[in-house]
């Protein structure tokens, strides 16, 4: 990363990263949950919300209700693009946590809440894990993915010289710190896969915390099983 000048950062800024394609249920649910947690009292809360163009339901309306900052994915698709996109925004008013989180309401602001406790205790990179519980397979969730990402979060960890459970989990937060020695290059699902492996490379401490997770609110899963499953592996192995 270029050196730069930032503004000063303020314990108790957050930017929360959203990546978006067909979810309105999944933005409903999640304005919701906002409203009732504890989140907004706590900090200073900013959303970045990047909208797919090929977006057709509501979703960017929806969006607007959270945040001014909604902007269109520009020339191209993809989560991991998305969150470069997003990553962009985010310098030029950096805050000093930053949250990833899904879209399609399956992860709660609760554990939003988990995720930010352990940066302000002191880790650099912390992911929500679904598995820690040691409750096998969450309810709502394939046998499919939960065999891939089993399969995965083992690799990564072989890889990696450190335990995951959760690589393909859909929540991560960093101190500005952290995020600021990550130069992104994933354009889709393998963007998990990116970070696990470039937290490795830089020496940072990467934790897993325990969070609920549910079945996803209304739309369809993004993720194509095999294709993406064997991008997700080339991204473990190259990165």
């Amino acid at each position: 990363v270029k050196s730069r000048t930032h503004p000063v950062l303020i314990m108790g800024e957050v930017t929360i990263i959203i990546p978006v394609k067909d979810e309105e249920v999944g933005l409903e649910f999640l304005l919701d949950d906002y409203r009732s947690s504890s989140l907004k009292d706590l900090y200073d809360v900013t959303f970045i919300f990047v909208i797919d163009k090929r977006t057709s339901d509501s979703s960017k309306k929806i969006a607007s209700e959270f945040s001014e900052n909604v902007i269109d994915q520009e020339d191209t698709t993809g989560k991991g693009s998305a969150v470069r996109q997003a990553i962009e925004e985010w310098r030029k008013n950096p805050t000093q946590m930053i949250v990833f989180l899904d879209a399609d309401g399956s992860y709660s602001f609760d554990s939003v809440s988990k995720i930010l406790k352990s940066l302000e205790d002191g880790a650099d990179l912390v992911s929500g894990s679904r598995f820690l519980s040691g409750q096998g397979r969450p309810e709502g969730m394939s046998r499919l993915h939960n065999f891939g990402n089993r399969i995965l979060s083992t690799v990564s960890s072989v890889r990696n010289r450190r335990r995951i459970s959760d690589l393909c989990t859909g929540l991560w937060g960093f101190n500005s710190q952290s995020l600021l020695k990550m130069n992104v290059k994933s354009r889709g699902f393998d963007l998990e896969a990116e970070l696990a492996g470039i937290a490795r490379r830089q020496g940072l401490e990467h934790i897993e915390v325990q969070v609920d997770w549910s079945q996803r609110k209304g739309g369809t899963s993004k993720l194509r099983s095999l294709t993406d499953g064997f991008i997700i592996l080339f991204r473990i192995i190259r990165t």
